[in-house]
């Protein structure tokens, strides 16, 4: 995947309830309004040409809208052939186009398919059908829209930042990241059984999944149901980074048995998907309060590992009060791989929207409380877990 926008800040927080800057009571946050915020300027920019037909995503950066609170905000990319944005008015078309995708951190994969089709819309519209779109790079000007998410409130816009030299083309492909992965296998025991993979918090076509595989099973994925991508298909590379012994010559066989992390990148090349998976080891972490606040990827808080595949992952005793955070590593962040429990089930972040805590959102049912000497035991193959 190219990336074509430098990365610039991190995740952001969960929206609290929040009052007015004239109702503040004292016990709850107050709401600022900011009139902008910050959109960063590529550091190469001026020499960069950004190729649209070849890029699968552009990543872009801001700082968070001061809202007096560190507020869950949706970000919405805009773009005009001018430097001045302006507008609908009865007479005239607003000059700049909003993008479809929409974000909820501060780091954004902006789909480069998105952004050719918004550059030919607005060529179209300022010189008609009769001018070619031009074969050069053209100049292209970019703000954002912020807002805290689901609530309408918080609304302003970023600054202005050019891209000199944005190649755009008719002919780039109108795929999108995928949405979907599935793998089929032998190690699901079911060759019929298409197991979902789980997205990767933040990064569009990016996937993983926990699973144990007997010595010399054999798999195939697809993005969806009944596609069966495997060793032969030239859009695939495979890197073992986890010794898994994985071979094959039509099937993707793993001949040392194991719990494996699988992790795949799907990227779009011009009309077709490229597929980047990467074996990890399964290994998973505790993190967060219920540690003593431990939040990095340490031995001391790793999992024991059963050595089958219906056996319990099981937890280092915690060793403070607070909320359980868990997830797999890989080499994104550790949040983008985190999950929870729910009614006893394993329940993935998959981009959802929490503060420091999963009860922000989504009640406190999701939301672990851990003790001195409890543990958390997980069972990957039924996605069950639970606190003991």
């Amino acid at each position: 995947m190219k990336n074509l926008f430098n990365i610039l800040f991190a995740v952001l927080f969960a929206l609290p309830v929040f009052t007015a800057c004239n109702t503040d009571n004292g016990s709850n946050p107050v709401l600022n309004e900011p009139d902008t915020f910050v959109l960063n300027t590529p550091a190469y920019a001026a020499n960069n040409v950004y190729d649209l037909k070849n890029a699968s995503t552009l990543e872009l950066a801001c700082s968070q809208p001061d809202y007096g609170f560190p507020a869950s905000t949706t970000y919405t990319v805009q773009v005009s052939l001018e430097a001045n944005f302006k507008d609908a008015t009865a007479d005239a078309k607003a000059n700049y186009v909003a993008l479809e995708s929409t974000y909820t951190t501060a780091k954004m994969n902006v789909v480069a398919s998105e952004l050719n089709s918004a550059l030919l819309d607005l060529w179209t519209a300022a010189k008609g059908e009769a001018t070619a779109f031009p074969t050069d790079p053209i100049s292209v000007y970019v703000r954002l829209k912020a807002a805290i998410t689901d609530s309408g409130r918080g609304v302003c816009y970023s600054n202005v930042i050019n891209l000199p030299k944005v190649l755009g083309t008719k002919e780039a492909s109108s795929l999108a990241p995928p949405k979907t992965l599935f793998v089929v296998g032998s190690m699901l025991n079911n060759w019929g059984l298409w197991k979902p993979m789980v997205a990767v918090t933040g990064l569009d076509g990016q996937f993983w999944t926990m699973i144990y595989f007997d010595a010399n099973s054999e798999f195939k994925f697809g993005t969806k149901q009944n596609e069966y991508i495997g060793v032969t298909d030239k859009r695939l590379t495979i890197t073992d980074k986890a010794n898994a012994g994985v071979a094959g010559d039509d099937n993707i066989k793993v001949t040392t048995a194991g719990w494996y992390i699988v992790y795949v990148k799907a990227t779009v090349k011009n009309n077709d998907y490229a597929f980047a998976m990467t074996f990890y080891p399964g290994e998973v972490y505790l993190f967060g309060n219920s540690t003593g606040g431990s939040w990095a990827y340490t031995d001391t808080w790793k999992f024991t590992a059963p050595n089958a595949k219906d056996g319990n992952f099981v937890s280092p005793a915690m060793t403070a009060s607070g909320e359980v955070r868990m997830c797999v590593k890989t080499e994104v962040d550790w949040w983008r791989t985190e999950f929870t429990l729910y009614k006893g089930e394993i329940f993935y972040r998959e981009n959802q929207a929490i503060n420091d805590s999963w009860n922000a959102d989504k009640g406190s049912d999701y939301s672990i409380q851990g003790a001195a000497g409890k543990v958390m035991q997980l069972n990957f193959t039924a996605g069950t877990g639970e606190i003991k």
